[in-house]
């Protein structure tokens, strides 16, 4: 059977592509994912089902190369139906209209606010804030964290916050100035509302829509420089009219390098054949930059129906648009439940409580790359993060850092802490650059490998439209080509550019 639709990878894009696509009923669409598909939410483990856990189970295992430190940084990234969204934190955060200005900017004006924003109403059902802003009856159901579920350490930093002169934002999602909010969430009634359940498992009924877990994929195969389908990791080999990479920031671009799209001597080097010589493949990766600061807490009052649900936005750098650091605290935890790989374990804990500062800098200049190991599938790429080469990104964090020292020591907030654990009391404001150099972390936000933009832009691999240049029936849709890195966790982002990708991809094969 000759498909008129492959969409290669079941994330957080893909579902979209599947759903969008398979409504019209003469496309026969083909979705497949390298992980285990679960078609109904009581199929789905435990761990994934729950809003509250992000679950390493169902992952690819990567880790980037040494940084100057020796550190290898895990990048954890869902393999599973859903990808990512099945394995997140469920932060559903809209890119902001200046990361809307940028993009327009750098990929067309499709992509700007006013024209991006009945794409983020049709997908979502958000029955809270003002209407011009937001959707109701999308597959895409969004819930709003509240002071009750957060617990009272974070009631006392908005407050705290609040006396320091952030104020408290309604509608994180509406445009607006930044300030201390309580964040939007894909989960409701403690369940995991990943693209998988929202877009896929709704409309797994229609014949002309099929999918397949457990197939992961070894490259797209080309008649000339026309797409003609896949080979699978297995041998097996599916044909189809149209092919459409959404195998996320690191899966896509090591599959178009594997299928002869890509920079000619990291091709060659592989023994590869070029098709589409694009030295932009696999480089500009952007990840945003974090830090745990992590304090010492009482012990709660009630507990906190989820760890995280809150978010405060700062300006800090000079002439930002509008905020280039942020601050995810959590509610008051058992330090025994904190992960022992990202929050080093203490004897004799003061009070066995910490509260969490997740800080991270939004707009980072450092950028890395995702190369070919080898021409193996069953190898792992080679991911670069490129953390702090771009030196201003460690002082962006530091100054993250330094907020939220200020707000520990705050009241209410102050009342409730006891000490800083990490970095430490004994590592000065001054020191903190350095500090956070020295332990990377980041958001899990990896993106812009295959990035957006004009065919003159030396990096540029897809267009406007998603389409790969120098070949025809490949299009990308994933975080891999967003032109520039938004402000804010991927998830909602890369839907969005599913969602845009999928409206022009349908018009053009109808």
């Amino acid at each position: 059977m000759t498909y008129d639709v492959i969409v290669i990878g079941g994330g957080s894009a893909g579902c979209v592509l599947a759903n969008r696509l398979s409504a019209n009923p003469r496309l026969s669409v083909l979705l497949l994912e390298a992980g285990p598909d679960f078609a109904t939410v009581e199929e789905l483990p435990a761990e994934v089902a729950d809003a509250h856990y992000a679950p390493y189970s169902y992952d690819w295992g990567y880790r980037s190369v040494p940084d100057a430190f020796g550190n290898e940084v895990p990048v954890p990234r869902g393999r599973i139906i859903g990808g990512s969204s099945s394995v997140n934190v469920c932060v559903a955060m809209r890119a902001r209209p200046s990361d809307h200005e940028a993009w327009a900017d750098l990929a067309g004006p499709e992509w700007g606010y006013p024209e991006m924003l009945p794409f983020y109403k049709e997908m979502e059902h958000y029955p809270y804030g003002e209407e011009k802003f937001h959707g109701l009856g999308g597959p895409y159901r969004i819930t709003l964290s509240t002071a009750a579920d957060l617990g009272p350490h974070v009631a006392a930093m908005a407050e705290a916050s609040a006396r320091l002169g952030y104020p408290m934002v309604d509608d994180f999602n509406a445009p607006g100035a930044p300030g201390f909010a309580h964040t939007p969430l894909s989960a409701a009634d403690g369940l995991r509302l990943s693209t998988a359940v929202g877009y896929l498992n709704p409309v797994r009924h229609r014949p002309n829509l099929r999918v397949r877990g457990d197939a992961p994929v070894d490259r797209v195969l080309f008649r000339g420089t026309r797409a003609r389908g896949v080979r699978l990791v297995s041998g097996e080999e599916i044909d189809a009219r149209h092919v459409v990479l959404s195998a996320g920031a690191y899966g896509t671009p090591v599959i178009a390098m594997r299928s002869g799209v890509g920079d000619r001597a990291g091709l060659a080097a592989h023994g590869i054949d070029v098709l589409a010589d694009l030295p932009g493949v696999g480089r500009n990766l952007t990840e945003h930059p974090a830090f745990w600061n992590i304090h010492v807490a009482k012990p709660p009052e009630g507990g906190a129906r989820q760890m995280f649900g809150s978010v405060l936005s700062v300006a800090t750098g000079p002439g930002e648009p509008d905020f280039d650091v942020q601050i995810l605290p959590s509610a008051a935890v058992p330090t025994a439940s904190l992960p022992a790989m990202i929050v080093p374990p203490v004897e004799n804990h003061p009070t066995g409580w910490d509260m969490v500062f997740f800080v991270s800098c939004v707009q980072p200049r450092s950028r890395g790359s995702v190369r070919l190991a080898s021409r193996d599938p069953e190898d792992a790429p080679i991911i670069d993060l490129g953390l702090y080469t771009a030196a201003d990104d460690a002082e962006r964090v530091a100054d993250a850092v330094r907020i939220a020292r200020g707000i520990a020591r705050t009241k209410p907030l102050a009342d409730l802490l006891v000490d800083e654990r990490v970095p430490g009391p004994g590592v000065s404001d001054e020191e903190l650059a350095d500090a956070i150099r020295r332990a990377p972390a980041h958001y899990n936000h990896g993106s812009s490998t295959m990035r957006m933009g004009p065919r003159r832009d030396p990096d540029a691999v897809v267009d406007t439209d998603g389409a790969v240049y120098g070949v025809e029936g490949l299009t990308v849709a994933d975080a891999s080509v967003f032109p520039a890195m938004p402000r804010v966790a991927t998830n909602v982002p890369t839907i969005v550019i599913a969602e845009r990708i999928a409206s022009a991809l349908k018009e053009r094969l109808s």
